[in-house]
């Protein structure tokens, strides 16, 4: 029995050196934990850049895996000591998965952890690709514009500003859409849009051009135009001549110009001038013959989606001043004129000077007169008088007179 006592302790103790020298015995390395913080910190339209926590533990390195799928059954993989890496030659405006397993080595074998969450990642988007950036509407403060659906983006961010105002540019993160309303925009104001296509992960990063599609001059709808005054130069004018208040968003302007001569307005002539300009000199034969007139004009703006206009300034009124034919009589001047189209009565004046000091010598409904004093003083003989009569048409309450610009002259004998 004491034999078989020193032959136990004799195998204990031999168990227990080949313990400490490690001899035979297969002691499997604890696995790291895993990996957490995984995020997306860079990317360009070909590459993406990750980092993540790093994990306390003696000679822990990590496996990094992207793939094109959630699944991970393809893809690229590359090995780290340090906690970020970056992937190339990827396609822009796509999306790909990442996940990274910490590992250790234990008498050359690795010794793997639990993979991370795979964390969706995104390159961005071709710009090229985000195409006929345009205007298609407008208000007087608010313009529409559009874009053709980039097939990488999956986001987009527009900014606006006025013409010369970048500074002040407004910033607006659009979700997936093509189109975008700018409101509560200055009036008679012209404004620059830019398009900028973005890829955006589930975990919120964005991919984004830092130079986007542009479009400038984009104009609000022009108010009412202002300060229309029509006119003839002579009484044989073969033109009418209008000068308004420039628009500082219009394309152009729309006049339309009719005649007073019946009981019922008819137009003559409607046409459009395509310049921003603030005057306009319109020819026709419509316009030789003296009558009265009513004239309106309008500004527009050309989109893609067709012209768009903004409201009628009020009606001006007007009419050729008409010729006159002047000859001595007894007692006098027989002065008569050419009957003007719907006027309803004339208004003559005259002078002793052609520039200045014309007194009012009757308003007539006839188209003809004998003028027999200047002023209170009979005509003298030898003397030269000059004479102008004005067209006066009444609408409403509102008498409106014909142009006066010309003056006819004879001498008293």
């Amino acid at each position: 029995m004491r034999e078989v006592w020193k032959y136990l302790r004799t195998c204990v103790v031999a168990a227990a050196i080949l313990l400490l020298l490690g001899v035979g015995v297969n002691v499997q390395a604890a696995a790291p934990a895993q990996v957490q913080g995984l995020q997306q910190i860079s990317s360009s339209a070909g590459s993406v850049g990750v980092k993540w926590n790093a994990l306390v533990m003696d000679g822990v390195q990590y496996k990094v895996e992207l793939s094109e799928d959630i699944m991970f059954s393809n893809g690229k993989t590359e090995e780290r000591s340090n906690t970020e890496t970056y992937f190339y030659n990827l396609s822009a405006g796509k999306s790909y998965f990442v996940r990274v397993t910490a590992y250790v080595k234990e008498n050359g074998e690795k010794v793997y952890g639990t993979p991370s969450r795979p964390l969706e990642v995104v390159t961005i988007p071709d710009r090229s690709k985000t195409q006929n950036l345009r205007q298609t509407a407008a208000t007087a403060t608010s313009i529409t514009v559009k874009w053709e659906q980039n097939p990488g983006a999956n986001a987009y961010r527009l900014e606006y500003f006025k013409e010369g105002g970048y500074a002040n540019r407004k910033v607006v993160p659009l979700s997936n859409i093509t189109t975008y309303t700018a409101s509560n925009l200055s009036k008679d104001t012209e404004y620059v849009f830019y398009i900028y296509p973005v890829r955006k992960s589930t975990s919120g990063y964005q991919a984004g051009n830092s130079s986007g599609h542009s479009i400038s001059g984009c104009p609000v709808l022009p108010g009412k135009v202002e300060g229309l005054t029509p006119s003839f130069s002579s009484p044989t004018a073969k033109y009418m001549d209008l000068s308004w208040d420039r628009r500082n968003s219009a394309d152009g302007y729309q006049y339309e110009i009719y005649s007073l001569a019946g009981k019922k307005a008819k137009k003559l002539i409607s046409e459009k001038k395509d310049s921003n300009g603030s005057m306009q000199s319109v020819s026709s034969n419509k316009l030789v013959k003296p009558r009265f007139l009513k004239v309106r004009i309008r500004a527009y703006v050309v989109l893609s989606s067709g012209t768009r206009y903004g409201a009628w300034s009020g009606w001006k009124y007007i009419s050729k001043q008409p010729e006159m034919k002047i000859s001595n009589v007894k007692g006098g001047q027989r002065v008569s004129w050419n009957k003007v189209s719907g006027a309803d009565s004339y208004t003559l004046y005259v002078s002793s000077k052609r520039e200045n000091g014309y007194k009012k010598v009757k308003t007539l409904s006839k188209n003809s007169f004998t003028v027999k004093k200047y002023g209170r003083s009979a005509l003298k003989t030898g003397r030269t008088y000059y004479y102008t009569v004005v067209a006066n048409k009444k609408i409403g309450s509102r008498t409106y007179k014909g142009s006066k610009t010309h003056c006819y002259s004879r001498i008293y004998f």
